[in-house]
């Protein structure tokens, strides 16, 4: 009896931690479109969450291109199959290595740091002196961050699609000799519009699940400083988690 009152016990807290999470990101939703808009909040959020984050997704995605080339051809090559390498790149990189490996990214850097300044902010009780001053702390703490991961996180993924066919082809024309013209000509070949859109999909959603689950760990943390990194440590790992059980749900949807 011992291991379902356990799993009952597990199923109701995913329920509850599901309505809470989902209400907290209705009530940032609400403040999108209500005034006074925080314009330089989201530009300061933008740059965080874009600006600073796109150097290690740019590294990250383009040795993934590279290195994915080499296994690639290594496996192909017995087959004598080396002319679809460009292909099989441009469809793994765009449909699914650049939109995960950037959310990862994401996760790792921008979500562990939302989570730790806000629940900084918690325990130090700054969230409840912006309450105080008649200034709703989801407005204007959460929904800037939220907002400003889902467009971000798109630009990032639209631009580590390339940077990962370019690190591909960079080795596959160099290592491998493979024709740089023909290279390019089964890349634009094989892929289609829908590809980009899906991925840019991905990376929105991506974002809103980071930014969403990071800013609730971080805004409901408490017991002080252990209780932050226990709310970091949460966010990155439910974020990651999330970000891969979303990835198969959209790749049935997408495809």
């Amino acid at each position: 009896m011992f291991i379902f009152e356990w799993i009952g016990k597990k199923i109701l807290n995913f329920l509850n931690n599901f309505g809470l999470i989902t209400r907290f990101f209705l009530t940032a939703l609400k403040w999108l479109f209500r005034k006074p808009f925080r314009w330089k909040i989201l530009v300061e959020q933008m740059v965080k969450v874009g600006v600073e984050t796109l150097p290690v997704a740019l590294i990250t995605s383009g040795f993934t291109g590279m290195i994915f080339v080499v296994q690639l051809y290594l496996a192909l090559k017995s087959f004598g199959l080396e002319a679809a390498v460009p292909a099989g790149l441009a469809l793994a990189v765009i449909r699914e290595l650049a939109p995960v490996l950037a959310g990862l990214v994401m996760a790792g850097r921008v979500g562990a740091a939302m989570a730790a300044e806000l629940g900084s902010m918690r325990v130090t009780s700054q969230i409840d002196a912006l309450k105080t001053m008649a200034v709703d702390p989801i407005h204007y703490l959460v929904t800037p961050r939220i907002f400003a991961t889902v467009v971000m996180m798109t630009a990032i993924t639209t631009i580590t699609d390339f940077t990962g066919i370019f690190g591909g082809y960079v080795v596959g024309t160099v290592a491998f000799d493979l024709n740089p013209y023909q290279f390019y000509q089964d890349v634009i070949n094989i892929l289609e519009p829908w590809d980009i859109i899906s991925s840019m999909i991905k990376g929105a959603v991506f974002g809103f699940f980071i930014s969403t689950i990071s800013c609730y760990m971080g805004f409901n943390s408490k017991g002080g400083a252990e209780g932050v990194g226990e709310a970091t440590t949460n966010a990155v790992v439910t974020s990651m988690i999330v970000l891969l059980i979303v990835d198969y749900l959209l790749n049935l949807i997408l495809w």
